[in-house]
């Protein structure tokens, strides 16, 4: 494979087990689905959701504001409860608040994000 130099090819498309608009490269580059096809590549046409345990507790982002808000003195405050809570968006995807971006989002005084993560991702790619 060295002598024939099969060993520094990349591997056909073919056996690529990933869709591309669940790799950074759709991320990165917006190619419409038949562009996609043209060169090889799967393409997933149905949304992907998440399974939800039945006992969570799910607030929708119209409630998000129950959870911030300034205090007596000015100072920004999120309810630490709001880790233990699922958020629904507008597009009826589902994210959670991890204890890293609490930490981040009190430290600069940010409000708790209304939109999924991926969301977020991809408004701040193609600005």
């Amino acid at each position: 494979m060295e002598k024939d130099w099969i060993l520094w090819k990349f591997f056909p498309w073919s056996l690529n087990p990933f869709y591309f608009n669940d790799t950074m490269a759709w991320l990165l580059w917006n190619f419409t689905k038949e562009e996609v096809e043209k060169e090889g590549y799967m393409w997933r046409e149905w949304e992907i959701k998440v399974d939800i345990p039945e006992n969570s507790d799910i607030i929708e982002t119209k409630d998000i504001n129950n959870y911030q808000w300034f205090d007596s003195n000015w100072n920004w405050q999120i309810n630490p409860e709001i880790l233990n809570k699922v958020i629904k968006d507008n597009k009826w995807n589902y994210y959670r608040i991890i204890k890293m971006e609490y930490d981040f989002l009190m430290k600069y005084w940010l409000p708790l994000p209304e939109i999924h993560w991926l969301d977020r991702i991809k408004l701040n790619l193609w600005v």
